[in-house]
């Protein structure tokens, strides 16, 4: 009888910045992130990007209004429609600009990960990395697939009504004068306004990622706070320095909290005034002046894209938040009474260095938290009842 053995295929290593793939992915597809290879064919790529979605499209947007044929009606809901988008536009060409400012940051935090990672080794610890990378590339995907959402339903709304979603100025193309060129300009607005979609991924996304990473390197702190002191044959050396890796550790990961949340802070304040005005904006058009039941889906899917840009990141502050809070606790609990002098006095200082909170401010204006992302929501609906009760649609019939 012939022994086989069987081969047992070797778990891939992981490490924190694998989290980080698919957002690379995205700036890479959007002209900010260069590969190795064609350098020179990638800055020619990243010229037509850019000037086809953060060039062209706000332009296209803005001198759409002054075109307008003298036999065309004025559509309210049209032109919400348009006005919700192009405050997203012009928003989502600024959010970038900053995006590639300070992407040199988010770069040099990569450096601080795999130092993190090198301490991970226990099995929980190194399936947190596991976790957060799965996490990372889910929350790229996720808002991909929000926002492809959103575009596809205001294509097919536009394709049932006969009017552009946007009426984009095309300058050759003109939707109005026969059908061909109405499916041609609704298909390239379908196009750029995609294209700029994708662009919002990339700029929304990467806080919620990031943020994603800290917490998860909190939780890791976390774990090893719990096993200190937890073999009783370590001598009294030996816990000492356990503690002192332990203090290291969250010195790190306060190194990569300051190097992630200023850039986090400068683009998510414009996001949060951004979102307000569009949801009561959105609101109105919904309730007011959507007149098929395409134009409610494509609006109440955009409602849904606009809160996907922040709830995210707001819901992982809070939680990171929480998470930070909860290390002071944890090392009081841990098994120190028995210690000896230095390892109490080293303790102390540890807990009074942890009762720092990890808490994201937007432009240290406002916490970015579920309280904030309320206080928006209610905003959005509090400008909604203001302008219903001022009988807009009256004045307009007038």
């Amino acid at each position: 009888m012939v022994n086989r053995e069987i081969a047992v295929k070797p778990k891939k290593k992981v490490a924190t910045k694998h989290a980080v793939t698919y957002l690379y992915g995205c700036f890479h597809i959007m002209g900010i992130h260069p590969g190795k290879t064609n350098p020179q064919l990638y800055i020619l790529y990243a010229l037509v990007i850019h000037t086809m979605t953060t060039i062209f499209t706000p332009i296209s947007f803005t001198t759409s209004y002054f075109i307008r044929s003298d036999t065309d009606t004025f559509n309210v809901g049209v032109f919400l429609t348009s006005v919700q988008a192009v405050i997203n536009v012009y928003g989502c060409a600024v959010k970038m600009l900053l995006l590639v400012y300070y992407k040199s940051k988010l770069e040099a935090a990569e450096k601080l990960m795999d130092k993190m990672d090198e301490h991970c080794r226990a099995e929980d610890e190194v399936q947190e990395l596991y976790t957060v990378r799965n996490l990372g590339r889910r929350i790229v995907l996720g808002y991909c697939t929000a926002y492809w959402i959103y575009t596809t339903m205001t294509y097919i709304a536009a394709l049932i009504s006969g009017v552009p979603s946007y009426s984009l100025n095309l300058f050759v193309i003109q939707w109005r004068r026969s059908k061909w060129e109405f499916y041609v300009a609704s298909f390239i607005e379908y196009i750029l306004t995609s294209w700029t979609c994708f662009q919002q991924v990339a700029n929304d996304s990467y806080g919620t990622v990031y943020v994603c990473i800290l917490r998860a390197h909190v939780r890791i702190l976390l774990l090893r706070i719990r096993k200190m002191c937890s073999q009783s044959d370590q001598t009294a050396e030996q816990n000492l320095e356990e503690l002192k890796s332990v203090i290291k550790d969250h010195k790190d990961l306060i190194q990569l909290y300051n190097a992630i949340s200023p850039v986090i802070s400068q683009t998510i304040f414009l996001q949060f005034s951004i979102t307000a005005i569009i949801l009561g904006i959105t609101l109105i058009n919904i309730a007011i002046f959507s007149t098929t039941i395409a134009a409610v889906a494509a609006s109440s899917f955009y409602v849904i894209a606009v809160v996907v840009e922040i709830f995210p990141l707001c819901y992982y502050a809070n939680c990171l938040l929480y998470d930070s809070d909860t290390l002071a606790t944890e090392i009081f609990h841990s098994a120190w009474i028995d210690r000896d002098q230095r390892y109490r006095k080293m303790l102390i200082f540890f807990i009074q260095r942890t009762q720092k909170s990890m808490e994201l401010w937007a432009g240290k204006m406002f916490p970015i938290n579920l309280n904030s992302f309320i206080s928006i929501a209610k905003f959005s609906f509090s400008l909604y009842t203001l302008i219903k009760q001022m009988g807009i649609k009256e004045r307009l019939d007038l």
